[in-house]
């Protein structure tokens, strides 16, 4: 997973472990306290449904740093399976970027929070909320013990569903669109 291309919100390709190395290690020069948090998020486009992944490096009082990826699959049909695969890039995302030796990230990332956020719904009226809790063990269960749903979830809830429903790479996923341009 972190092996694979990654952009910051700007639209530049990063190579994820040192753009987030990098951002830790500002906070950690200005005295910041840093929160890293990870999300993903689905979308069905005809017959492929597209997961975005984002890492969020969150600067106590100072803004934030964004990188996302992006992956299509062939179609998945179940909700289940959807929510469990974001999940998953999520858990294995932060999985890798602490444990890994090779990454170089552990020993950085063990003085930051890591929070991983789940696209599902506690509210009984949404289908999702008969996931809540197998897709939060699942994060639990890997060692991640702060999880968030919706609605507090923005990370997979707010920051990758916009990304995942911005498909012209070429354009700023941020920037909104004004009589047909891109600002």
């Amino acid at each position: 997973m972190i092996e694979k291309r990654w952009r910051a919100l700007a639209g530049e390709e990063v190579v994820l472990r040192d753009a987030v190395l990098a951002a830790l290690r500002d906070c950690r020069n200005e005295g910041l306290g840093t929160m890293v948090h990870i999300g993903s998020d689905s979308q069905q486009f005809g017959k492929e449904t597209q997961y975005c992944t984002v890492v969020i490096v969150v600067k106590e009082g100072k803004g934030a740093r964004v990188f996302f990826n992006r992956e299509r699959v062939p179609r998945i049909r179940t909700l289940r399976e959807r929510l469990y695969n974001e999940v998953w890039r999520s858990t294995e995302l932060a999985m890798e970027l602490t444990s890994t030796p090779d990454v170089g990230l552990a020993d950085e990332l063990s003085e930051a929070d890591i929070t991983i956020h789940v696209d599902a719904n506690v509210d009984p009226a949404y289908k999702s909320s008969e996931y809540v809790q197998e897709l939060a063990g699942l994060c639990v269960g890997m060692g991640f013990s702060q999880v968030l749903l919706k609605p507090d979830s923005w990370a997979a809830s707010h920051a990758a569903d916009h990304v995942v429903k911005h498909r012209d790479e070429r354009r700023k996923p941020h920037a909104e669109r004004r009589g047909g341009r891109a600002v």
